[in-house]
């Protein structure tokens, strides 16, 4: 899944520096999802307030993080 995220240099950063990202389900009614951030690629914003990263998502399974 291709996905991106906006924010400021340092969130940024901070999503590039953690291989594997946890998501919750909406209104925490779901499982916690482990994903593998892969592929990123990061631009500015005309204005260079805010930076835009896409990246793609892998879902990782219990038994890859286990390893």
């Amino acid at each position: 899944m291709r996905v991106c995220f906006y924010g400021t240099d340092e969130e940024i950063t901070r999503i590039c520096e953690r291989p594997v990202l946890a998501l919750l389900g909406p209104r925490r009614t779901q499982r916690v999802v482990a994903f593998e951030l892969s592929d990123p690629s990061i631009s500015t914003d005309p204005y260079g307030a805010v930076y835009r990263l896409a990246a793609d998502l892998t879902e990782i399974h219990r038994e890859e993080v286990n390893e």
